[in-house]
């Protein structure tokens, strides 16, 4: 299977690079860009294929999988403080330190976390890392390429594994540097290290450094990722703590120009933040003060754990000032943390971001672990039109707003959950005699491509009847078989309902639309909005 599925890229690709889908990358901070950003740890655990023993050819695999499309950066990450390289600052991923470290009862964690640090050893013995390999192979293939950063990964700061080998040895031995605030909301969040603290921005600062050192020549660019984890100060001091952040990006500033001289180019600096100022304010982060001193050279839009598919672009370019490039993240994060998103969604994600004026798009855990397990099959959830498999075929029609027009798309909200505190672009949930009132933004010029038919599906949280008008249009039911066609139904609990709604093609515009909810009920709670735009048969114009 796996052959066949090997065949399979190698055709695709030669077909798309026929075609000349491929656009020439600009290296400079206001470049369009479909960013492909790969925490590195997909690649140690070998996981898209079958987590065999990583060789060299296979780390090449992962970015001939995203090249010849409209791709144009490829992104590694640099593993936060463990290493996916040898490093002064702290022990490769996965290092046992002689079987002295262990994880207690979870056998499991501690096989993944081994095979991370054998293959990382593999890749030492034959002269190179999982940063050096894929930056070179990127750069082969005619990408950019970046490092990001995480700059307070709390995947290695769960106390509740006991599992030693997770700890990174800075963090085990200096417990005084953590946050130690019950009071901040976000897994781990407690045990965060606290920026507050010299000696913690100086770990960080060393660790940039010596990576910006060793693959300086290699690299285009360079991501300082907050959202991976967004706590940085006890919740009380965050505001007041932000010249602190800004002191660092002037320091790490500094040391990309130096970089960059030496190799005689510039070595763009990059920063994934929350999507809203306010929200990076109270997380520490004065981004407004980072534009105006142009330390950075473009702005990504993040979120965490779950997705946030209408990202405020426009706002925050407005917020933050229309000279820095905005870009936005297509998570994998879904109404729950990993629940995957559907093709339709990802179109939907991708054109509400870029027709509000995003440069670009950064895909974040676009793995095809499920791609190749399927042998490269794409197929439909059972009895719907919709397909939930992270598939390399997207990667043709999500970096524009042309090779996005006429193909099926899903507009929706989020639900309103949140995690980390972060404020969700939505009304959701929404009480319908409290506040009637919400807008889904539709970024396809419906006037000029006119969908086959335009359903507009509801969740509630109960069974009362619902109407609805769509700009001052009030919308008629449609089959009651379209819920589950379209895949609504999914998650739906016994004491909810979805509402699916003719919406005649005249009353969507491009831009906002307005909804207006009425029931007899003065308790009835919308839960869910999403808007299928649907162009043809899921053959032609894409599943949903």
């Amino acid at each position: 299977m796996l052959k066949k599925t090997v065949i399979r890229f190698i055709i695709f690709f030669l077909l798309t690079a026929i075609s000349g889908c491929k656009t020439t990358v600009s290296y400079s901070s206001n470049a369009s860009r479909l960013i492909y950003n790969n925490d590195g740890s997909e690649i140690l655990g070998n996981n898209w294929f079958d987590q065999r023993p990583l060789t060299i050819a296979d780390v090449n695999q992962y970015v001939d999988m995203i090249a010849h499309s409209q791709v144009t950066t490829f992104m590694i990450c640099s593993g936060s403080d463990f290493f996916y390289y040898p490093s002064k600052y702290g022990r490769l991923i996965g290092d046992d330190k002689n079987a002295t470290l262990s994880c207690i009862n979870d056998t499991a964690l501690y096989k993944a976390l081994r095979r991370f640090y054998n293959n990382a050893a593999a890749l030492e013995k034959q002269g190179t890392d999982i940063i050096e390999a894929t930056v070179k192979r990127a750069k082969e293939k005619q990408l950019e390429a970046f490092i990001t950063y995480r700059m307070n990964d709390l995947h290695f700061a769960d106390t509740s594994t006991h599992c030693s080998l997770q700890y990174s040895d800075f963090w085990s031995e200096h417990p005084e540097f953590w946050t130690n605030d019950t009071t901040l909301a976000g897994w781990n969040s407690r045990n965060a290290l606290d920026f507050a603290h010299k000696e913690v921005r100086d770990h960080k600062l060393n660790i940039i450094r010596e990576q910006l050192e060793k693959y300086g020549a290699l690299i285009d660019g360079y991501e300082l990722d907050f959202m991976r984890f967004i706590v940085y100060f006890k919740k009380s001091e965050a505001e007041q703590n932000a010249p602190l952040i800004t002191d660092l990006i002037q320091s790490v500033k500094k040391i990309t120009d130096s970089v960059g001289k030496i190799h005689n180019k510039k070595i763009l600096l990059t920063a994934r933040v929350p999507s809203t100022i306010s929200d990076c304010k109270k997380k520490g982060l004065d981004v407004q003060t980072w534009v105006k001193l142009g330390l950075i050279d473009f702005i990504t839009l993040g979120v965490h754990w779950r997705g946030e598919p209408a990202m405020p672009v426009a706002n925050f370019k407005k917020a933050a000032g229309q000279a820095i490039p905005v870009y936005a993240t297509l998570d994998d994060g879904g109404y729950n943390p990993r629940e995957v998103y559907s093709h339709g969604m990802y179109r939907g994600m991708a054109s509400h971001a870029l027709a509000q004026g995003a440069a670009g798009l950064n895909l974040f855990n676009y793995f095809f672990t499920a791609y190749n397990k399927a042998g490269g099959q794409l197929t439909t959830e059972q009895g719907t039109v919709v397909c939930r498999i992270i598939a390399p075929e997207l990667l043709q029609e999500l970096g524009s707003l042309k090779t996005l027009e006429k193909r099926n798309k899903i507009y929706t909200l989020s639900d309103g959950a949140t995690s980390y505190d972060l404020t969700p672009n939505s009304p959701l949930p929404l009480k319908i005699h409290s506040d009637n009132k919400a807008n889904i933004f539709v970024g396809d010029d419906v006037k000029k491509n006119k969908p086959k038919e335009i359903v507009l599906f509801v969740r509630t949280g109960d069974t009362d009847s619902c109407s609805v008008s769509v700009n001052g249009y009030i919308l008629k039911d449609t089959s009651a078989a379209y819920p589950e066609l379209y895949d609504r139904r999914k998650g739906l609990s016994n004491d909810q309902k979805v509402w699916a709604f003719a919406v005649p093609h005249d009353y969507i515009k491009q831009g906002n639309n307005e909804l207006l909810f009425s029931s007899a009920s003065n308790n009835l709670m919308v839960l869910r909005i999403e808007l299928a735009l649907n162009y043809g048969d899921i053959k032609n114009y894409g599943y949903f």
